[in-house]
């Protein structure tokens, strides 16, 4: 019903125009109820524990995090997207836990002065919508990748971390806080069965020679 009556309103794209991330973050900055502040976070730490409420929310300027419920990862969050809007307007306990995988520059704002930011606007449950629409597709993504097998996971996989997270450098470059372990836990496999996909898509030539600092590079 909110799908419907949001596109009843606006067509799709004056909703990517007017209430996208970045659309979002300059009028909290440009606010007078709102008063960010800048936080350097050193690497493995929490910035939301599931179980637990959270006062803030946060924004990546920089760095990578994990998303972790219980043991499992199934998802990573880098510069340009919001942390904590999932328990924003209820305060409820977390059902994620995000941790930091490298040092992380984040802006980090009073959860109950965005709230009144939000309430103040007409439409600023829009922004609450959209954010809400990408993390449930970010869940689907992952629930899409558990149904492949073997290299046919891995491959999928790393190619989606390539496309948000890679940098390019002759060959595709995985930052190092993608390690063997992590890239293991996140797509569900042991080490010993990463090893062996890892030398299978190397045979292929999907998977390049590594550098010194990085275990993934991808071949273009």
């Amino acid at each position: 019903m909110m799908r419907s009556n949001l596109m009843d309103m606006y067509n799709e794209q004056e909703i990517q125009s007017n209430f996208d991330k970045q659309v979002l973050l300059t009028n909290l900055m440009e606010s007078s109820v709102v008063h960010p502040q800048v936080k350097k976070v050193k690497r493995n730490q929490e910035l939301i524990h599931e179980g637990e409420s959270t006062d803030y929310v946060y924004y990546m300027l920089s760095g990578i995090a994990s998303v972790k419920k219980e043991a499992n990862i199934f998802g990573f969050i880098g510069a340009g997207q919001f942390v904590g809007f999932d328990t924003l307007f209820l305060n409820e306990p977390s059902t994620y836990t995000i941790r930091t995988r490298e040092m992380c520059e984040v802006y980090v704002f009073d959860r109950l002065e965005v709230m009144e930011y939000l309430f103040s606007l007409q439409e600023g449950w829009i922004f609450f919508y959209l954010l809400e629409k990408e993390e449930s597709q970010q869940l689907l993504k992952y629930q899409n990748f558990m149904r492949l097998k073997g290299v046919a996971r891995l491959d999928a996989v790393l190619q989606d971390l390539a496309h948000t997270f890679g940098e390019e450098d002759g060959v595709i470059v995985l930052p190092k806080s993608f390690s063997k372990q992590c890239i293991a836990d996140y797509a569900n496999f042991s080490l010993n069965t990463i090893t062996s996909l890892i030398k299978e898509l190397r045979r292929e030539g999907f998977l390049a020679p590594t550098t010194k600092d990085t275990y993934f590079c991808l071949a273009k």
